[in-house]
Order: structure tokens, then sequence, then C-alpha cells
């Protein structure tokens, strides 16, 4: 495992410096460093220069010279707590939800991660991503960062541990969005939803959310289909919220050849691939009604697993497999399963397929109500990572709740541990 370089940016030094304790508790061996108030008050006045020079337009289109208070190429992810009230700026008091733009699109760190901005939230029942308000990639509480697997993914099947499956893994996050941004970078100006492996036909399977999410400005799918990366970043805005500043930088990505347009294609590289991985994980991996993983696949067609069906722990296995085929019946997965995989999987850090090919396909469909096995009685916890048994009897069997995205799967199970807070709780008083 790569060790990353973590700065955590807080404006009281002692909050900075337990925050940094909590990274290390992870046990992750990663290089944490919180800094001081006046290096981030510095840093905040560094970025909001370079946006300035950015988003004016072309002739200011040159590369900022404004010179940071650390190397940002060697960082690999930076913490901001959201509350920031404390800094020494002039003006509206600053937040990690109002500077995490600027992070992701005017500095070389890849990931940003936000702290404390829903505190008593651990779990977000609405629409299975974590703070789908937030404009950082990810939003977080303090103690959330010492749970190993927020690091390194599920554990085994032994372990009860709070571990969402909505959230990324961070130690390969960093380097999978450098990836992503190369890949958006050298595609600009070629349709999105093509260069992604999507067809006519699962582009029409996509949600009207998810649809419009992508572009509130392509009425039918043909249009989508014609949706550019550089399109894209002219009608996202979390990062930057003003359209009429996106679409100067677009305009002078456009026009600028050389070292000096390169720096601006890396600011529209950033911000989509940012932007894209979110619409991924809220409308793509939440649902599980175009792309599914495998734990969704399983708790849907528990036949994949052969004569594993009967055993709980066979359905964890396949939770935890790295490689094809994934915990799955050798025979099956290479005969069916595999041909539907999604071959674009550098926007998720697990194997993902293509769930109508696999729901429509008649001989699968077959085996299905052919199949005469055992099946054990489980469900996917979404809050552990991990099949848990259920049965009616059970007094603390996994809690059903209802998302609120559109779908077919909207209704999910958490073990529901105690000392984590579920928001919101009507989310479950709908079963």
């Amino acid at each position: 495992m790569k060790s990353l370089k973590i700065l955590v940016c807080d404006d009281v030094e002692k909050r900075g410096r337990a925050t940094a304790e909590e990274v290390e508790g992870a046990g992750t061996g990663h290089d944490v460093h919180a800094l001081a108030p006046e290096e981030l008050a510095g840093t905040i006045e560094a970025l909001v220069r370079r946006g300035e020079t950015y988003l004016g337009g072309e002739e200011n289109g040159q590369p900022p010279v404004v010179a940071l208070p650390f190397a940002e190429s060697e960082v690999d992810l930076v913490i901001l707590d959201n509350n920031l009230a404390h800094l020494r700026i002039p003006g509206a008091r600053h937040t990690a939800e109002a500077l995490a733009g600027h992070f992701r699109a005017f500095t070389e760190i890849p990931y940003v991660v936000s702290l404390n901005k829903n505190p008593y939230t651990d779990f977000d029942l609405r629409f299975l991503v974590g703070d789908y308000q937030t404009a950082t990639d990810l939003a977080l509480n303090d103690e959330h960062l010492s749970i190993r697997g927020l690091w390194s993914g599920p554990r085994t099947s032994g372990e009860d541990k709070f571990r969402p499956w909505y959230w990324p893994t961070l130690n390969g996050a960093p380097d999978r969005r450098r990836r992503q941004v190369k890949f958006v970078e050298q595609r600009l100006d070629r349709p999105l939803l093509p260069a992604l492996g999507f067809s006519r036909e699962m582009a029409e399977r996509l949600s009207l959310h998810a649809r419009g999410a992508l572009s509130p400005d392509e009425g039918s799918v043909d249009d989508l289909m014609g949706l550019t990366f550089r399109d894209f970043f002219v009608v996202s805005c979390r990062s930057l919220p003003v359209k009429a500043e996106r679409e100067n930088v677009a305009e002078v990505s456009r026009k600028l050849s050389g070292r000096n347009g390169g720096a601006v294609r890396r600011v529209v590289a950033r911000v989509a691939a940012g932007e894209l991985e979110r619409w991924f994980r809220r409308d793509l991996l939440a649902p599980q009604d175009v792309l599914v993983d495998v734990p969704h696949m399983v708790a849907r067609m528990p036949f994949l697993l052969g004569g594993g069906a009967e055993r709980v722990d066979a359905w964890n296995a396949c939770v935890l497999a790295s490689e094809p085929p994934y915990g799955l019946e050798d025979e099956t997965y290479w005969r069916f399963v595999d041909r539907a995989r999604w071959e674009a999987d550098l926007w998720a850090d697990r194997p993902l397929f293509w769930w109508p090919e696999l729901d429509e396909d008649r001989e699968l469909n077959e085996m299905f109500y052919g199949d005469q096995g055992a099946w054990a009685s489980a469900v996917f916890c979404e809050d552990l990572s991990l099949f848990r048994s259920f049965h009616d009897d059970e007094p603390e069997r996994p809690r059903e709740f209802e998302a609120e995205f559109e779908g077919s799967w909207c209704r999910r199970y958490v073990a529901e541990l105690r000392g984590m807070n579920y928001t919101p709780l009507s989310r479950f008083a709908l079963v």
C-alpha cells in the first residue's frame, strides 16, 4: 500500500492535531500534517487570488504564480474542517464547503474531504452517498477517520464494524482521481457517455434524475449522448457555482495552446472528474439499476453462488473478493456474468456489471426459477458492507428502509449499530 501525504486544515491548531491523530489511529501509516492556522489563512488567500486569475476570462488566462505555503504536488488528500470561523481573514466566514471547489479546481491535490458538516449524521438513509449537497469528495465526521475500513475497504465477515458500502476506499482514492483527471483531459471534446462505455440503450435506462444531473440542458437521450466532458464542466455547479465563470474558463481552455492552455485544461478536467465521480456514486452506484456490484447482484440472484448459496459466509466472501469470479460459481460467472462486465471501472473502486444485460438474460432467468437449492436467508447491510442473516423472529434482525433516489431497488437494509446516527429516521417509518 502506498503511503499517502495528507494535509489537515483547521482554524484551531489543537483541533487540527486531534484530527491528524484520528487518521493515525486507523493504523494507516500515512504521513499526516496539520497546517498551522496562519498557514491555512495564507493558503485560502492564495487560492482566492488563483481563482480570480482563472475565472476572469481570456485576458487573465495565464497560469497563476501564486504560491501555496506547502508543496501541493506532494499532497494526496486534504481534510478540511467545515467551520473555519476563527481564521483571521476579512470578509465572510469560511467553510470547507465554500473552499472545496477552489482546492479541486486550482490545486494539484486530487481528493478533498470535509469534516463535521453534519456532525449528527453517521449514515445517510436518503441517497446512500453521504451528504449529497457537499462540494467535497466526501463529507465525514472526525471520529470516522479512525475507522480502518474507511481507508482499506470492508473487513472480514467476522467483524461487525461500521463501514458504509457507499464510502470510497480512501487509500486508493487519490491515485484513482489522478487517473480520472488524465482520462478527462485527454477527451475534453469527446461525448462523455460513449467514452464511458454507455450505449444509447443503456443511456435510456438512466433515471430522470441521473439525466438531469449530467446536464439540465439536454432534453433527449440523443442530446445527452452528445454531451462532451467540456460541456459537462460548464453545466456542473458544485465546484465553481457561477456559470458565467465556468463558461469563461471553458472558452479559454479551447483557445489557449501550449503550457498556458494546458494549465486551464487541467482546471476543467479536475472539476469535471470530481463532479463526474459524484454523479456515479449518487446516480449509478446507489440505485444499482443500470450498473450493479457483486453483493447487490448476489442479493437478487443467490444461485450465482452455486452450492455456497446456503451459507452466509459464502455470500460475504463475494463482498471481499477482489479477483474474478468474485466468489461466484466459476462456470456461471465466466459463461454469463463476465460478458456483462463494465470496462470503464476507473470510476469506481469495485467491479460493476450492466444489470439490464443480466436481468434480461433468458438463460439466467431459467436458472433462477429452476434452482431448487436452499438459499440462506440473508440481506446486505449497507452500514456494515456485509451480509447478515435475516429471520422474522430475530429480535435484532437487520432493519429495512426506503432510500430516496429514483430506481427499482430503493428498499435496503442496515444493521443499525448502536452509537451511530442514521438519518432521516422517517426513511425507516415508510416500511
